[in-house]
């Protein structure tokens, strides 16, 4: 366990971190030891780097779309993307038309009742480089004028793209088609108040 390991590992992108004292391997890195040092990727730090960008742009969209922000929204496309569900595939441009529309959407759902939005990432994946693959669940809450409230949530993929410290949805990917789910949320909400 030479330099020539350390300075082999540096070349490759890794940090050599030396056991705490009164550490185990078992207590760090799930046992991968060699010696008196462990070797942790670098590409580990940048995951969870990554992954807590993600949570955040994610936390900001919801937050926006609550807040019927059409910009903010329309910020986190690319200025082309794919929406799809089992029945439809859909090409947008984000332009002044797309940004109207989501407003209009905003209005709607307003008037729906929507007190809540949030997205929860179940898990992120590096596709390729500077492209996540993002398995979410939006949760949406709803209250009537009697103060009941109803919550849906739904499950989307999105395909992200990081360009630098921007990330933008080239694809979302619905689990069910938004029409039959908003229909079945009218019903309930009707069925509330």
């Amino acid at each position: 366990m030479g330099t020539e390991l350390v300075d082999a590992v540096r070349r490759r992108q890794h940090e050599v971190i030396q056991i705490g004292a009164g550490s185990t391997p078992d207590q760090l890195f799930g046992g991968r030891a060699f010696g008196s040092i462990i070797i942790r990727s670098k590409r580990l730090q940048m995951t969870a780097v990554i992954e807590k960008r993600i949570r955040t742009f994610f936390d900001a969209y919801a937050s926006a779309s609550l807040a019927g922000d059409a910009k903010t929204v329309s910020d986190a496309y690319h200025s082309t993307y794919i929406e799809a569900a089992p029945s439809t595939v859909e090409v947008f441009n984000v332009d002044a038309e797309y940004k109207r529309a989501v407003s209009s959407k905003a209005e709607a759902m307003n008037k729906l009742g929507l007190v809540g939005s949030k997205i929860v990432v179940i898990d992120t994946t590096q596709l390729a480089p500077n492209h996540h693959w993002v398995d979410a669940e939006w949760r949406l809450g709803f209250g009537s004028e009697n103060d009941k409230t109803a919550e849906t949530a739904f499950r989307i993929g999105y395909l992200v793209r990081r360009q630098g410290n921007d990330l933008k949805i080239l694809l979302a990917l619905s689990h069910e088609d938004e029409e039959e789910a908003l229909h079945h949320l009218t019903t309930n909400l009707k069925a509330m108040t």
